[in-house]
């Protein structure tokens, strides 16, 4: 029997003033394939943290961004699943939030040491064109989807879920 650690997440949609979105790059853990992919800014709660609590912190330490909580708002989507790194067993729930930032900036102030090898690969800005367009993975899946509507200020009445693998995984029985 597999035992699974839960690892509940919050990430952050940055939005630039141009409406570019960053994305980290990285090796993504299994089941995908290792091959490089990208990842929104954000990662695991803290004990006693709220998803909201997390996002603003993890933004500052991925990116130099100070969010106000406030800003932030409710979530904008959702999705979860299992995933295994080096041996041990996760299942995350992450919560996707989103947020406008003066600049199209990274400057991190805290990384962990995992984290400072996947901010090796670097980072991007992408326009929702470019998401929707690249061959490349992208975490979360349908995120090019999600970017229209949260670019032009209007936000779901609810989390959007979404799906936790890509649509290839999918129809491969992943």
């Amino acid at each position: 029997m597999i035992i699974r650690t839960q690892r509940p997440t919050a990430r952050v949609i940055l939005a630039a003033p141009d409406d570019r979105v960053l994305l980290f790059r990285f090796t993504p853990p299994d089941p995908w394939p290792k091959e490089p992919a990208w990842h929104l800014p954000g990662g695991g709660l803290e004990a006693g943290e709220t998803p909201v609590e997390a996002a603003v912190r993890e933004a500052l330490e991925e990116t130099g961004h100070v969010l106000d909580p406030a800003d932030l708002g409710d979530p904008v989507a959702v999705n979860e699943g299992d995933w295994s790194n080096l041996g041990r067993h996760f299942h995350s729930l992450h919560t996707y939030f989103f947020a406008r930032v003066a600049s199209a900036t990274v400057a991190p102030t805290a990384l962990e040491d995992y984290e400072t090898e996947d901010f090796r690969h670097g980072n991007r800005w992408w326009s929702a064109g470019e998401l929707a367009a690249t061959e490349e993975r992208v975490f979360p899946p349908g995120l090019a989807g999600l970017l229209p509507d949260l670019l032009a200020g209007a936000r779901p009445a609810a989390p959007v879920r979404l799906r936790w693998t890509h649509e290839k995984e999918s129809s491969e029985g992943m």
